[in-house]
């Protein structure tokens, strides 16, 4: 019989969030809460667990009395119990002091087996709250759960999906695991179930319940605090044409055929700031790898660090954990780095995060950075949530920005909701400040530097982990390679159309992506999305036809270097974040554009 907890979160329901068009700010009046998405994937897995071993499925969340709804969800799609966790002392928090208030939560309630949470949660993206959760109960966490393969008294067998590569890894149970959105598909409740759920008591729990410290919970006990909250700024200033203008549509193959002969070189090239302060500790820098193969995007933030690094000054810092690294040491250097600190870690040259874990939180003790940095892909975020934890400070998810005050403080601003609105987060009291970074934001830099390396040999190393087989992923993400992407929304009205789009992005060497809603229906391949929940992408040109301009869709393409959109609204928003637009019927423009190029 095996007991497993889920923990869910309710949010609100993003397709129905607006911006207020006076006021520029989300309009949450009435807008309906639902399970956030992803955790309707772990509620499934829960369930099929206790199909498949026997066993009882406890659901918990932490919010206000409204979260009950939520609850009797889960409850109707098979799991046995559920229990809110709601005071009004918890509001406000952040997934430090969630992490803590789920695990205080967890003890009253006697534990589990495993305990299961969505990968992410979409208001947010901060994909932290399990890998804390774990931190906090002193157990293995398996984050980006594809499978469970094996479950018994002793161990759970299950295959994790990164960016790069599917690993069948063991751990001893009890053991916290994030699960994948493509991991199963969530069951529609039967009108039974659905009654049942209704007429169902759900305990609530609060502070004192639990018996949690209240320095320790809500928007008091969290590490990051939210400064300001403000809509998407504004990029680009468009230039309009209709395309009944004479000549309009030679104006715009014009204006193509320009874009992609521009000069857009791999790195950028750097411009030292004046510094605004001076603060004791590094900037830090993770440098995510896989074996010494290191993922891009650890320098592309590198070059957001040497420009927060000079703003401070102070030194930028790369960080490298592993046995055989020493190729990344010069790549560091070239792209910024001040110093390399190279953890040696013994056998170990791939991550585990019970390892790396350690090795991480003992560099930190001992150096004492001002700020850690990491690239947005899965294991760093992992890494950062349970370090966080370690080394007792806060963690800001899936930033986008970043700029120092006048009192060194580190101001961080990411999207909430798809990138509807922006939040600017600091961590006033607590170092280092420890943020993650999207991926494909920045650009590298390069740098001709050499600068010290600090190696600390990492001793007394354990694992709870057991590498069973390891598969390196074949695929290539084409759209962020891609220098031209011809983005398509729902204005192509049927599938079969979206042969017009693949003929101009041949007719310019490029690929095809398309927006959220025609991913999910199945319109065409879900790694084609663009967008925050989708790939994000810094393309020469991105030719948007058909698209009205979503803002999480818009998100994903911040980084191209130039726009161009088709739409026959003029009202739409995507020519507000367009360099070129044309007001026209896309199947009589698109065409002439393949004719003429």
């Amino acid at each position: 019989m095996v007991r497993v907890i889920v923990s869910i979160k309710q949010v609100p329901d993003a397709d129905d969030l607006r911006v207020d068009p006076v006021t520029n700010t989300l309009v949450r009046e009435g807008v309906p809460a639902v399970v956030n998405p992803p955790d309707l994937h772990a509620i499934e897995e829960a369930v099929r667990i206790k199909e498949r071993y026997g066993g009882k499925v406890t659901v918990i969340t932490m919010g206000p009395p409204q979260g009950e709804q939520a609850l009797r969800d889960a409850l109707a799609m098979g799991a046995d119990e559920a229990y809110l966790i709601t005071d009004r002392a918890m509001a406000g928090a952040d997934t430090w002091a969630t992490s803590y208030t789920l695990f205080k939560a967890i003890q009253k309630l006697g534990g589990a087996d495993l305990y299961l949470f969505g990968r992410r949660a979409v208001d947010g993206e901060t994909e932290q709250v399990g890998p804390q959760t774990a931190k906090w109960l002193g157990i293995p966490v398996l984050g980006y759960v594809r499978e469970v393969k094996e479950l018994d008294d002793r161990h759970v067998v299950v295959v994790k999906s990164t960016e790069v590569e599917e690993v069948t890894m063991e751990a001893p149970v009890p053991a916290v695991l994030t699960i994948l959105d493509t991991a199963n598909k969530p069951r529609e409740p039967d009108i039974n179930s659905l009654i049942k759920a209704k007429t169902a008591k759900v305990p609530k729990l609060t502070k004192d319940d639990i018996g949690a410290e209240p320095n320790r919970i809500g928007l008091a006990g969290s590490p990051t605090k939210v400064i300001k909250v403000h809509p998407p700024p504004k990029t680009r200033n468009p230039e309009i044409k209709n395309a009944k203008d004479p000549g309009a549509i030679d104006w715009l193959v014009e204006k193509i055929r320009d874009s992609i002969k521009e000069d857009q070189s791999f790195t950028e090239n750097y411009v030292k700031p004046n510094p605004k302060v001076k603060v004791s500790g590094e900037v830090w820098v993770y440098v995510d790898h896989v074996n010494g193969s290191p993922n891009q995007a650890s320098f592309e933030i590198m070059a957001e660090a040497r420009r927060i690094a000079d703003l401070m000054s102070t030194n930028l810092g790369a960080v490298l954990i592993g046995d055989h690294v020493d190729s990344m040491i010069e790549m560091a250097f070239s792209h910024g780095a001040d110093k390399v600190y190279h953890a040696v870690t013994k056998g170990f040259n791939y991550y585990d995060n019970d390892v790396f874990t350690q090795a991480l939180s003992q560099l930190i003790r001992k150096y004492k950075p001002e700020a850690v940095m990491f690239p947005g892909t899965r294991n760093s975020r992992e890494l950062a949530s349970t370090t966080a934890i370690a080394v007792d400070t806060g963690l800001i998810a899936d930033c986008t920005s970043f700029e120092v005050d006048e009192k060194g403080i580190l101001n961080s601003t990411r999207p909430d909701f798809g990138g509807k609105e922006m939040s600017t987060i600091i961590c006033p009291n607590s170092r280092p400040v420890m943020v993650t970074v999207r991926p494909g934001v920045f650009r590298p830099i390069r740098i001709q530097g050499k600068g010290d390396v600090v190696r600390e040999e990492i001793e007394d190393l354990f694992t709870r982990f057991k590498v069973r087989e390891r598969r390196t992923l074949e695929r290539r993400n084409v759209l962020a390679e891609a220098d031209v992407v011809v983005g398509v929304g729902r204005g192509i009205r049927d599938p079969s159309n979206i042969k017009l789009a693949e003929e101009l992005a041949s007719k310019l060497g490029g690929v095809v992506g398309v927006t959220k809603p025609l991913a999910d229906s199945g319109w065409y391949p879900k790694d084609r999305q663009v967008g925050q929940t989708g790939v994000t992408i810094r393309p020469k040109l991105y030719i948007a036809i058909g698209l009205s301009g979503a803002v999480q869709h818009l998100v994903g393409i911040s980084g191209a270097r130039r726009v161009i959109a088709i739409n026959n609204d003029p009202d739409a928003q995507i020519f507000n974040n367009s360099d070129y637009g044309l007001v026209g019927d896309l199947f009589e423009v698109v065409p002439e554009l393949v004719r003429r190029l």
